[in-house]
């Protein structure tokens, strides 16, 4: 008896230590205050005992291969942003926590083998989704703001993205129910969902759910005229009489963390931005690749991050992380808190930037000559093309001075 208790036990032992995730399609649920916030990844086989983890919004794929395994539980960093995925394991579920470092906070998480993002409740025919809203946000509050909504409809599945004057939403993915539409996505950094019903013709409204204890109200109705402000024109500056205070850029580095005359005659492009922002991140990556093949031109690139649950040693550590994963060969240094106003400081011309990610473009005497507030990443298509084409013109055009 005593001998086939052991064998039992070693053998539960074997199979704890050697199990992973099923390969396939699995299904989980972010659990906020009011809402469980839907997304979908895949396991994919590695041959070694760890898989990649692959997170689907839409056409965007996030990879992780650096998941760890320890007995039935499972440990998911979400780099480069300061989140984690904990969580306890069998073939087909997995029960834990999403927890975001940065802002002390986690929230209760699982998941399941196969699944839909959103289930189709309603038996009439769905609606159909124009191409572009003109979205108002709030529409009822002194905090009103203006969107537009990007979608596309094949079948009862919708995907796409919203615009603001704080960059895009990044990649949605849903359905159309009878006059409903669900939409989630999850970037790492956030968990987002829009909900909302066809009230008229053409218009719709519902809510964004943009954390745990954040909503926003919305309406929106059908418009292939809408716009949102350009971010070259949402800071207004005198042309050539501003430079940067680089002190105040590199302020969370240390006193001489910047030299100034490193840029001299160069043209400059000073980013500010926050390791905890996936609009940052996805400038980020279009910064690093315009950088490697541009290197032999004479332009410089100085990203300062301002940081959530700030401290001089946390904000280093994460910079270094953030340098290493992304790979970054220009210069990165510590701003300071996170703030608009406090990033703003370090421009002579405003007393707060609009939205993280900003970008400032310095000419070859050291002005600020253009600024760019918000970013329209690669979720948005045809915008974030006309960003790289006016982004390119800039450039030449200091250059050729």
């Amino acid at each position: 008896m005593k001998f086939s208790i052991t064998v039992f036990l070693l053998l539960c032992i074997v199979y704890v230590e050697g199990q992973t995730l099923k390969p396939g399609k699995w299904t989980g649920e972010i659990a906020y205050t009011k809402h469980n916030v839907p997304f979908q990844f895949e396991v994919i086989p590695t041959g070694e005992e760890i898989p990649e983890i692959i997170f689907v919004n839409g056409r965007e794929r996030r990879s992780v291969k650096n998941a760890t395994i320890k007995g039935d539980s499972i440990f998911i960093p979400l780099d480069p942003f300061d989140v984690t995925i904990k969580a306890k394991f069998g073939a087909m579920s997995l029960t834990g926590v999403y927890i975001k470092h940065y802002r002390n906070a986690s929230m209760p998480l699982k998941a399941r083998f196969g699944g839909v993002r959103f289930a189709k409740k309603s038996t009439r025919n769905s609606a159909r989704i124009e191409e572009k809203w003109k979205m108002t946000f709030s529409p009822n509050s002194s905090s009103m703001s203006d969107g537009v909504g990007l979608f596309k409809q094949i079948g009862d599945r919708v995907t796409g993205t919203v615009i603001s004057e704080t960059s895009d939403y990044r990649y949605f993915d849903g359905i159309i129910d009878g006059d409903s539409i669900k939409l989630s996505s999850f970037d790492g950094a956030h968990a987002f969902m829009i909900l909302g019903k066809k009230t008229a013709a053409k218009k719709w409204e519902g809510e964004i759910v943009f954390d745990r204890n954040y909503t926003e109200s919305w309406i929106a109705e059908f418009d292939p005229n809408a716009e949102i402000t350009d971010p070259f024109e949402i800071v207004k500056i005198d042309e050539g009489t501003h430079k940067p205070y680089y002190d105040l850029l590199g302020a969370g580095s240390g006193k001489n963390s910047i030299d100034p005359s490193k840029y001299d005659g160069k043209v400059l492009l000073v980013q500010l931005f926050g390791t905890w922002c996936p609009n940052s991140h996805d400038q980020t990556r279009y910064l690093v690749n315009w950088y490697n093949k541009n290197s032999d031109k004479e332009v410089e690139i100085l990203a300062s991050s301002y940081e959530a649950n700030y401290s001089q040693d946390y904000g280093l550590q994460r910079l270094a992380q953030y340098k290493e994963v992304n790979s970054i060969p220009y210069d990165l240094v510590l701003g300071g808190r996170l703030s608009k106003t406090g990033a703003a400081m370090s421009l002579p011309f405003t007393d707060r930037i609009k939205a993280f990610p900003t970008l400032v473009f310095v000419d070859k005497k050291g002005y600020v000559r253009y600024v760019h507030s918000y970013f329209n990443g690669p979720a948005t298509g045809e915008y974030y093309d006309a960003f790289d084409e006016r982004f390119n013109q800039i450039v030449d055009e200091l250059l050729a001075e």
